[in-house]
């Protein structure tokens, strides 16, 4: 029997310490498997940040000596644009482009604002320049930054100036301008002063007082300009997805699968779907105590190998996802999907009703009937067929197919006749109970 509970600042000494141990457990039995790459290690410290930030969630299961056999964080209002702001890869490339472009039914207005928004980009820049720079006096210029970076990791996703440059910008933004500007400054993010060429057939610029003036903005927007060249993504794979449903995602309306993970001496699938559901309730439930909050956006991001983490996405829903290069030979899959505010308490529910079902996790001992179990069970039953179909497929044409991802193929074999069968015996019981019925009207 397992205790499921949520980490705060009153408990946090009990569990930090167990939280961190597991984590290096899980990565070193994942290493031996030859799962390299799979999953990075939070640390202690980052953790107790999630624990004591109001926005992020911690939750664990506990067997009956109190000790953690598993954890999951969940995490949401991370800074725009930085690392962990997921919801940046579905809102990038022509297509959101020409999407923004489209909201606009004045190409006049869409022009000004064009050209404003990058202003207001650029002066969040140099405010973002001018205090890393401080940070960093060993530094004499941006540029010298960005060569460092590039020699050293690439200028990958979590590279110190790129991830400081956008916290520092989106910090600016926030502070300095209405939520209007805010939004647009996220809605233009990705363009540049080519785009703006376009449009005009000129250079973005603003009145300048002097020659000099004019001369330093332009110095400045060449720096700018040269970090947006080495900051863009790399989408691999062309989405099979309608990508307009995930444009209005950002970092306040989505929340992250973050990490779950369970001890490998207590391996049960379902214990990292609990948890992962006690944190998506939550924050669902919180954000939409605010009226005005529309919808809600659940993401993850995994390594395509990782095929537990894959099922657990799924399992949520999350079944769209984009193959990007997310740091440098950290190639990553990065999954979503949206929750409208009308279809979050049936969500809810329907998770509750498969937890229930599969994993037998029914905390407030809700009835559930048995048209509702088969439901599950058949529903359940089609996604390991199709998975199982799947890894076939794959283990026959794919070379690098093969260790860990081997034994799923018996583990989906196994599970799909172990579904079949339960769907008999309730076919069964439902029958003789509706023939029992029959009998007593006659």
């Amino acid at each position: 029997m397992i205790n499921v509970l949520e980490v705060t600042q009153d408990n946090e000494n009990q569990y930090l310490d167990q939280i961190a141990e597991l984590e290096k457990v899980v990565l070193e039995t994942m290493e031996k498997e030859g799962r390299i790459g799979q999953l990075f290690i939070t640390g202690k410290e980052d953790i107790s940040e999630y624990i004591h930030s109001k926005q992020n969630t911690v939750m664990v299961a506990t067997g009956e000596n109190g000790k953690v056999m598993s954890a999951s964080y969940i995490t949401q209002g991370q800074q725009p644009f930085t690392y962990n702001d997921i919801t940046k890869y579905f809102k990038y490339g022509e297509n959101y482009k020409q999407y923004i472009k489209a909201q606009y039914k004045d190409k006049k207005a869409y022009r000004e604002d064009l050209e404003k928004l990058y202003i207001i980009k650029r002066k969040a820049f140099e405010f973002a320049k001018k205090r890393i720079l401080s940070e960093h006096p060993e530094i004499k210029s941006i540029h010298e930054f960005l060569q460092k970076e590039l020699q050293e990791n690439g200028f990958h996703e979590k590279s110190e100036l790129r991830e400081k440059l956008n916290q520092y910008m989106s910090e600016n933004i926030a502070k300095n301008y209405d939520a209007e500007t805010q939004k647009k400054y996220e809605q233009f993010y990705w363009f540049t002063a080519q785009d703006i060429m376009q449009e005009y057939g000129k250079v973005p610029r603003k009145d300048y007082s002097s020659i000099q003036e004019y001369e330093d903005f332009m110095k400045a927007q060449a720096e700018y300009e040269e970090l947006l060249s080495k900051g863009k993504l790399t989408i691999y794979e062309k989405p099979t997805f309608d990508s307009k449903k995930y444009y209005s995602a950002n970092t306040q309306n989505s929340i992250e699968l973050d990490t779950y993970i369970t001890s490998p001496e207590n391996r049960n699938a379902g214990t990292a779907r609990i948890l992962v559901y006690e944190g998506i309730k939550k924050h669902i439930n919180e954000h939409f105590k605010n009226p005005n909050n529309k919808e809600i956006f659940l993401c993850s991001t995994l390594h395509r190998d990782n095929l537990s983490s894959k099922y657990v996405s799924e399992f949520f829903g999350l079944t769209d996802s984009l193959y990007v290069n997310r740091r440098q030979n950290r190639d990553r899959e990065v999954h979503i999907c949206k929750i409208p505010r009308e279809k979050a308490i049936t969500y809810l529910s329907s998770m509750s009703d498969k937890l229930a079902v599969l994993y037998g996790y029914n905390p407030t001992g809700r009835h559930i009937s048995d048209s509702t179990k088969l439901k599950v069970l058949q529903e359940q039953l089609q996604y390991e067929k199709r998975e199982l179909a799947r890894l076939k497929k794959a283990s026959s044409i794919k070379q690098t197919f093969s260790g860990p991802n081997v034994k799923f193929i018996a583990s989906k074999a196994s599970k799909t006749q172990t579904l079949s069968n339960e769907i008999k015996t309730l076919k069964q019981k439902i029958k003789e109970q509706e023939g029992d019925k029959s009998y007593g009207k006659q």
